[in-house]
């Protein structure tokens, strides 16, 4: 059985949790299907950005690239070209699944969502994975607002930050309406139902994906490290996922405490770095942020385990990997109580609160600090950890949808 995969990312350097949600799934489907993976446009035009040895391992893997990104040597797109041949390679697959489905409103230029193209141009039926919507709401005052809340937060980026909150309250518009437009539409999987607290799908075949992520194997061996007088905030560093709300936490904190703050991650963003170190300078927190940069899994590992807390205050989450890895670490996690993180609101070790009250993060993440009780003993959180244990589990998860659709 042959299937069309897309899968926004996955083969640049930098990936999030999408993308390593997608290449664990990947690997684990092409030892079940004959997987043709199909480069979105971007992948075109920041060839240079793109992992060569991450393409060679899913040469290895028996992933078919499509010949046209492999060969492809000009510094122009040429979108007739793409769709040309991936039309004709497509029209020899059983289903076409993208694996993480998003419209953006910039690739109309190029037809739009290439997976909805090549299913409406080869009439191949076509599945899709919502990865990234559950955070944003779409309804348009409450979107504008958090806007402006992110505006508040970074004041400096207040025009460029309202800006991209009004680019992505259209980019999901835009996605929802072509979704349920489209005419070979076999299925939706969704890898959080916080999807359904901002929006209503009008489509029936909708699975919720369980489980939907997974740790990775060698995370084990760091679990029952000592603590030490430590927090830690990593992720993609970018302030979707509130670097610069934490640096206002870290401001509350350091008044109450002396404690060690590790922050780790790449920035996606020049101009949030420079404003990043600038804003350390200005509340003189310089002595007690260590900036760690990108970290290997066992660096990042090792850094989590022996923290006494985690603190992130994340506005962009569909599911958090990055929670999952500090539970299952024994570190506490102090987050904002986003739609996105609801699956974890009944473990006692992870506390929410209203997004946007850095001073309730402040204040909460002392309360750890000072030895405030956090229970990890608990079988639903046990019964929750053994379900994402493994990535075969999420991709059996996605085969047993696929199935329905290609038998």
């Amino acid at each position: 059985m042959r299937i069309a995969i897309f899968a926004n990312g996955i083969l640049f350097n930098r990936v999030g949790g999408a993308q390593k949600h997608m290449r664990e799934v990947i690997e684990r489907l092409a030892t079940h299907y004959e997987i043709y993976y199909f480069p979105e446009p971007q992948a075109y035009l920041d060839r240079s950005k793109c992992n060569s040895e991450y393409i060679v391992h899913l040469a290895k893997l028996k992933v078919v690239i499509s010949e046209y990104f492999i060969q492809y040597k000009g510094d122009k797109i040429n979108i007739n070209g793409i769709i040309e041949k991936y039309s004709k390679d497509i029209s020899t697959c059983e289903l076409i699944y993208d694996l993480d489905f998003q419209y953006y409103f910039e690739n109309i230029k190029y037809g739009g969502e290439l997976s909805l193209l090549m299913s409406n141009k080869t009439g191949i039926k076509l599945g899709v994975c919502l990865q990234d919507l559950g955070d944003v709401n779409m309804h348009f005052v409450p979107e504008i607002y958090s806007g402006y809340k992110f505006a508040r937060i970074a004041p400096k980026l207040s025009g460029l930050v309202a800006g991209i909150a009004l680019y992505d309250y259209t980019n999901r518009k835009l996605t929802m309406l072509k979704l349920t437009g489209a005419r070979n539409l076999g299925f939706i999987t969704m890898v959080n139902r916080s999807y359904t607290t901002n929006m209503k799908i009008n489509f029936k075949n909708i699975y919720m994906l369980e489980p939907s992520n997974a740790l990775d194997t060698g995370i084990k061996n760091f679990r029952g490290k000592e603590k030490e007088n430590k927090i830690i905030f990593f992720a993609r560093l970018v302030y979707r996922k509130g670097i610069f709300d934490f640096i206002l936490i870290v401001k509350e904190i350091v008044k109450s405490l002396r404690v060690e703050v590790v922050v780790a991650g790449q920035f996606q963003h020049s101009y949030e770095e420079r404003y990043f170190f600038e804003l350390l300078s200005k509340y003189h927190l310089d002595e007690f942020v260590n900036y760690k940069g990108k970290l290997t899994d066992d660096e990042l590992y090792s850094e989590l385990s022996t923290a006494k807390a985690m603190v992130y205050p994340s506005h962009s989450d569909s599911f958090s990997i990055s929670i999952l890895q500090a539970i299952y670490l024994n570190t506490p996690v102090v987050a904002y109580d986003i739609a996105g993180i609801s699956v974890y609101k009944k473990f006692n070790c992870v506390k929410l609160v209203k997004e946007f009250d850095t001073t309730a993060i402040a204040n909460k993440t002392i309360d750890i600090m000072n030895g405030e009780k956090v229970d990890f003993i608990d079988p639903a959180l046990d019964s929750f950890i053994e379900q994402h244990i493994s990535w075969d589990r999420v991709a059996n998860a996605h085969m047993e949808i696929i199935d329905k659709y290609i038998a």
